[in-house]
């Protein structure tokens, strides 16, 4: 299901979840769960690439805090070029057994580098509740407002490791569990991302491009993002 459809009925409680911003930290949480995410075969730019996640499989939606690590199998990265959107997004979706609006994932995350510690800068996070019993969270770490003000303090092109995520997860019914998951990046098509090794060190804007975002901000990026599970 793309998340246009899902924030349909929700958008004014979404409207309220979405506007999240913080600092990143200068480590990880100590606690951290680690898990490993195979993104596919390396060597090539893509615009959007999701892989299952099944890390939080059982979990219950009591209200808790969970803090976990995502890294890449196969000794893969990520790199942000020039050329990337600003609105880039590595994004976790949770399906439940539940059906309905089960409520809205919380939280703030950032990029690890090489070494599993925070790229610093700022974060902005983007919640989503879906009527057939799904949630996700975005985030956005190469902006610096809700607006999407782009992070220009952010060097480019930069290389991370893995995604770092602090979520509290909503009350539910003690029924409700975690049944799946996806965790996806997602960047616009013509600025894209890549998967390394072996991918370009940088790729640039041709003369006269632009990659200011469009006068939707991130309320409307995260309406009309598909969420499906194909990559370029």
């Amino acid at each position: 299901m793309m998340l246009s459809q899902r924030l349909l009925k929700p958008l004014s409680r979404y409207a309220f979840m979405v506007a999240a911003i913080s600092i990143v930290a200068a480590a990880r949480t100590a606690c951290a769960t680690a898990f490993v995410i195979d993104l596919g075969n390396s060597r090539h730019v893509t615009s959007q690439v999701t892989a299952p996640f099944e890390g939080l499989d059982g979990t219950p939606l009591l209200g808790q805090a969970i803090s976990f690590d995502l890294t890449w199998a196969n000794g893969n990265f990520g790199r942000v070029f020039t050329i990337t959107a600003p609105s880039f997004a590595a994004a976790i979706t949770l399906q439940t057994n539940g059906s309905g609006l089960v409520g809205f994932l919380d939280g703030t995350g950032f990029l690890m580098d090489g070494s599993g510690d925070a790229i610093p800068g700022w974060g902005i996070t983007g919640s989503a509740s879906g009527d057939d019993g799904s949630m996700s969270l975005s985030l956005f770490s190469l902006v610096k407002d809700q607006n999407g003000t782009p992070n220009d303090e952010l060097p480019r092109p930069l290389d991370f490791y893995g995604i770092h995520y602090d979520l509290t997860l909503p009350v539910a019914d003690s029924s409700v569990l975690v049944t799946g998951g996806q965790f996806g990046l997602f960047s616009n098509p013509g600025q894209g991302f890549g998967i390394g090794p072996g991918v370009p060190r940088d790729i640039v804007p041709d003369t006269g491009d632009t990659f200011l975002l469009v006068g939707i901000g991130l309320f409307g990026l995260l309406g009309i993002r598909n969420w499906g599970s194909s990559a370029d």
